[in-house]
């Protein structure tokens, strides 16, 4: 587990260190402060390099939602419907109803995405915008969607447990096929 979710506070904090470091050493000519300045320039490379190996909880479940998208853009139902949990079956009819009867076309865009974890880690929100061009049944064109799905930990992996569809602008909850 990593102590933030970006790098970034501790390479700022490195960058703040290395230039006073190196205000000393321009001031003193001492080799001690031209040698901290260089420690913290190799520190904050060395976090950024730790930050682009550790996964956070919230990165996992993000990366999830970002599959669960092209899998469903890709009609590929077996991965889509694994997203889902074997429990939620009214959620996993309304999946396959919505494969058989929506077709992306083009790029599907995921956006505004903010995710909250809460009990412990084990259960998460996401809360996000699915911009792209679709055909549903007569119905063709770019239609902007906001969805709020609830993922729940299970055996190790993320399985979404809830979908609520919501209105772009007002956040109200929408019935899951409505073309408003």
């Amino acid at each position: 587990m990593w102590i933030t979710e970006t790098a970034i506070p501790p390479i700022i904090v490195c960058s703040i260190v290395a230039v006073i470091l190196f205000v000393q050493w321009y001031l003193r000519r001492q080799t001690k402060y031209l040698a901290g300045a260089v420690v913290m320039v190799v520190l904050m490379f060395g976090f950024y390099i730790l930050e682009l190996n550790i996964i956070t909880t919230r990165e996992r479940v993000e990366a999830d939602l970002y599959g669960l998208a092209n899998a469903f853009q890709n009609k590929e139902k077996d991965t889509t419907l694994n997203y889902i949990s074997p429990r939620a079956d009214r959620l996993r009819q309304m999946v396959q109803i919505a494969l058989n009867l929506i077709t992306i076309d083009g790029e599907l865009r995921i956006t505004d995405v903010q995710t909250e974890l809460r009990s412990e880690n084990s259960v998460a929100t996401t809360h996000f915008r699915a911009n792209g061009a679709a055909t549903f049944g007569s119905y063709s064109g770019r239609h902007p969607t906001r969805w709020e799905l609830t993922w729940q930990k299970m055996g190790g992996e993320w399985k979404v447990t809830k979908a609520r569809r919501l209105n772009p602008i007002t956040g109200e909850e929408l019935r899951p096929m409505a073309l408003q």
